[in-house]
């Protein structure tokens, strides 16, 4: 098998707040969408990507210019990007973004490795007169040949990043009362979507590449994953 190409991208969740001190936390809760910044599908997040890259320093050298961006835009206009794990609304607000951002509509392709029934695919998790949004960190993998053409993963291949993922985050996910295991099969690879976005970028990255020089060597394979 020829040389394998392997690459690592960020894509991070963040709450819009308009800062304020002296409105109520609902108030506070802007649509990103309606201030043209990169939005997450259900209208309540902020959805900002890093240019995935076969090299961690190149990585978080996009991810650091693309958040120092947004951030500086917000603040200009007297708001903030916040990365707290989750919000805790009335089911009345959540219902809101629901119904106007057609949450009835989108199909779950978010997986799991230890089957789990609950997702977060909407970012909504109902429970009575309360909601909790929720907002994470996606860990992007791709394999991609000499010719950059992309190399799908294999299930068992797919089931070992995710698990060792989750062992070295498991304090992180469980603070943040994250759904292990998760997963979503994309065109250029696979999502691991099971870290909150408060999660430290650079240990995310850091290990996402070990993984798969790990990966790599297990199957033989020759894989670029040089952090440096």
């Amino acid at each position: 098998m020829g040389k394998i190409y392997s690459e690592v991208g960020i894509e991070k969740e963040f709450f819009l707040l308009r800062k304020d001190d002296s409105l109520n936390l609902l108030d506070r809760i802007l649509e990103p969408g309606e201030y043209e910044f990169p939005a997450d599908a259900f209208g309540f997040l902020v959805e900002l990507r890093s240019e995935p890259w076969m090299h961690l320093n190149t990585v978080k050298m996009t991810w650091d210019m693309t958040k120092s961006y947004w951030e500086h835009r917000a603040d200009k206009f007297g708001m903030e990007l916040v990365d707290i794990p989750y919000l805790v609304v009335p089911t009345r607000k959540a219902k809101y973004f629901y119904d106007k951002y057609g949450a009835d509509r989108s199909q779950d392709l978010t997986k799991n490795i230890y089957h789990a029934k609950s997702s977060h695919h909407l970012g909504m998790f109902f429970n009575g007169d309360n909601c909790k949004l929720t907002a994470g960190t996606h860990v992007h993998f791709s394999m991609r040949d000499g010719l950059g053409r992309v190399i799908p993963f294999s299930s068992p291949q797919v089931h070992e990043i995710v698990a060792a993922m989750d062992d070295a985050f498991q304090k992180e996910i469980a603070a943040a009362d994250r759904i292990s295991g998760e997963y979503e099969t994309k065109q250029h690879g696979f999502e691991y979507r099971s870290l909150p976005c408060n999660v430290d970028v650079y240990k995310a990255l850091k290990v996402a590449f070990h993984v798969l020089r790990k990966l790599g060597s297990n199957s033989k394979m020759r894989v670029n994953s040089n952090p440096s």
